[in-house]
């Protein structure tokens, strides 16, 4: 297999996988939102992997980028950065906070992500 064909499957990979953390983060958020529980330590591990496979597959298009490979949009970049952004900056809003807020905000996060990975789908 060509470096450049692995390049494009483990980016493709990657947004799937961010893809399928984004509707599982969504449904959880929303139960927590529901219920008012606290998310507890797994559900902050899933927002650290949707986070995680949002920077690897921004690595990889990096590295596609590189090689020459161009996305259809230069829009594409911007709304990179913001995915990888966004529950980071959700989190950060919420602090030490219990109860729905933080919830709240996570599923907000988590839609408009939802959002910009569509974006990113459309760009690419």
């Amino acid at each position: 297999m060509a470096p450049y064909v692995f390049m494009d499957t483990l980016h493709l990979v990657l947004a799937y996988l961010a893809v399928a953390g984004v509707a599982i983060g969504l449904a959880w958020s929303a139960f927590l939102v529901v219920t008012r529980r606290p998310g507890g330590p797994t559900f902050e591990r899933l927002q650290a992997a949707v986070v995680a496979a949002l920077i690897v597959g921004a690595a990889s298009g990096l590295l596609r980028l590189a090689s020459g490979a161009r996305p259809a949009d230069g829009l594409h970049l911007l709304y990179a950065a913001i995915a990888i952004g966004l529950i980071p900056l959700a989190r950060s809003f919420t602090g030490r906070a219990s109860g729905r807020g933080p919830a709240v905000f996570l599923l907000v996060a988590f839609v408009v992500l939802g959002a910009v990975l569509f974006r990113l789908f459309t760009t690419g």
